[in-house]
């Protein structure tokens, strides 16, 4: 069965768009919370960052992710961030022969690899613009059946390869910073099942609240934080056929508030649906939450 185009693409594209290039016409802090993949980093800095997260979604719906990130700068240019869901815990509602069920799928997730190199920096006076690319690809380390009473798009791990490319740009000053990554996943199929093919945008913008003026006795800095998240997907498929309830567009809003010293940040992060079009009524996002912890060791070990 052939899938038909999402309708109104363009009028969730052009407007994400706009608001990337606004911010950086118009846009300092820690790395970028939800897309970690445009955080900037400098060369012989080893950051770590710890990613507890909860979602809850319709139809009794949600999971637990603790995500564990690497991010290295390898040289001035290059960065290794490596992403790696270290716990998943996914819950669901299974509807069989009119009796529903709670089914649980606990495991190791999925690893994410992304060597990133900035092709064009510009300094100004207490500035800094980066263009950096990066090829990535998400290795399947996670567990496909966790338990087999639960859907394939519900394991821990999606048992596949994908490749994940994008491209990120991000401005700093003293008192705001914003960053963007404009991409594509493209996922392989798997003993029969193929996780659809991801278009994805996301953009943050962060700005010093406290101190209102820095001096050499500020201990640390209060931030507050607005990031988004884009997403246009294929329908999941097994066998050849698509599923049902998989696949579509959203656009996901993730208001917080950052406390970040030079070596150190503490994160709270909400996730808020903004818009949501899911083909075949699949469960949609109600909200979650979000909490970071970031470590920063600086050596003098690169390129």
């Amino acid at each position: 069965m052939s899938e038909r185009p999402l309708p109104n693409l363009t009028r969730i594209i052009r407007p994400v768009v706009f608001l990337i290039v606004m911010l950086f016409l118009s846009s300092r802090a820690s790395a970028q919370i939800t897309f970690p993949g445009a955080s900037p980093v400098s060369a012989g800095n080893l950051t770590v960052l710890l990613k507890p997260e909860t979602v809850d979604y319709t139809g009794g719906a949600s999971s637990t992710v603790d995500k564990n990130v690497l991010i290295y700068g390898a040289s001035p240019s290059l960065a290794i961030i490596v992403q790696n869901n270290s716990f998943v815990s996914n819950e669901a509602t299974i509807t069989e022969m009119g009796r529903s069920h709670r089914v649980i799928a606990n495991g190791f997730g999925d690893t994410l690899i992304q060597p990133r190199y900035t092709i064009f920096q510009q300094d100004g006076p207490g500035s800094t613009f980066r263009i950096a690319p990066y090829i990535g690809a998400v290795l399947p380390t996670g567990m496909d059946n966790a338990n087999s009473m639960m859907p394939r798009g519900g394991q821990p791990g999606t048992g596949t390869l994908a490749t994940r490319d994008a491209m990120t740009t991000s401005y700093q000053t003293l008192d705001w910073n914003a960053a963007a990554e404009v991409g594509y996943q493209a996922n392989t199929a798997g003993a029969g099942y193929q996780v659809g093919n991801t278009l994805f945008a996301d953009f943050g913008f962060h700005y010093r609240l406290w101190p209102l003026e820095l001096g050499e006795e500020v201990p640390g800095e209060l931030y507050a934080s607005i990031e988004s998240n884009y997403t246009s997907s294929l329908a999941n498929r097994s066998g050849g056929q698509s599923i049902r309830g998989t696949g579509g567009q959203a656009l996901i809003m993730d208001p917080g508030i950052i406390y970040t010293t030079r070596l150190y940040s503490f994160t709270l992060t909400g996730f808020v649906p903004a818009y949501q079009q899911l083909r075949d009524n699949g469960n949609r996002l109600n909200y979650g939450l979000l909490g970071a912890f970031r470590y920063s060791f600086f050596t003098s070990n690169h390129w």
